[in-house]
């Protein structure tokens, strides 16, 4: 009795384990608050999502203070390569999960620097959604330019400083022009 029951009690622990790690939902908890400027690109895949981006300069300027002080917001994640083609930036990354959904935001302040160089800074923010898992996940995260900034000259002129909330120094993580 007791050959059966430890025969039987492997399979059923893989079971659990498997069954805990699989994604209840597709819920998005981003951080929202009232008057915000939202907006979303409709590309898709499974290693690749694109970033909500998020036009708000109050909560920009908390942030990226908070960042400055070694306050992070969001969740880890590395980034390993950017890349511009046309209106979209490429931002791979990656993370520890590998059981629920992660969702990207991208905040700008709203601000170009039209000193030399051109630039504007955008904050990304990682949301984990509670994922606990270990694996490491690369990702594809798509900023699309046409909706951040619109279709002004600057859009292509002036460079992106990208930082993670987790670099409490005043150089970007990364910078595309």
């Amino acid at each position: 009795m007791k050959k059966i029951f430890y025969t039987l009690l492997l399979p059923i622990l893989i079971l659990l384990f498997n069954v805990s790690c699989s994604n209840g939902g597709d819920s998005v908890d981003a951080y929202q608050s009232p008057g915000d400027l939202f907006l979303n690109d409709a590309l898709s895949g499974s290693s690749t999502s694109n970033a909500v981006l998020r036009i708000n300069k109050d909560v920009f300027d908390t942030i990226n203070s908070n960042r400055l002080n070694n306050l992070n917001e969001g969740d880890f994640y590395t980034i390993n390569e950017v890349n511009r083609e046309g209106d979209f930036i490429q931002i791979n990354l990656s993370y520890a999960g590998g059981c629920e959904q992660h969702d990207f935001q991208i905040i700008w302040d709203g601000i170009v620097y039209t000193d030399n160089p051109c630039h504007m800074n955008l904050l990304l923010i990682h949301n984990a959604n509670n994922d606990y898992c270990e694996a490491l996940i690369t990702q594809t995260v798509y900023i699309n330019l046409k909706e951040l900034v619109g279709e002004v000259s600057y859009k292509d002129s002036c460079a992106y400083y990208i930082f993670s909330t987790f670099n409490s120094s005043e150089e970007a993580d990364a910078i595309i022009n």
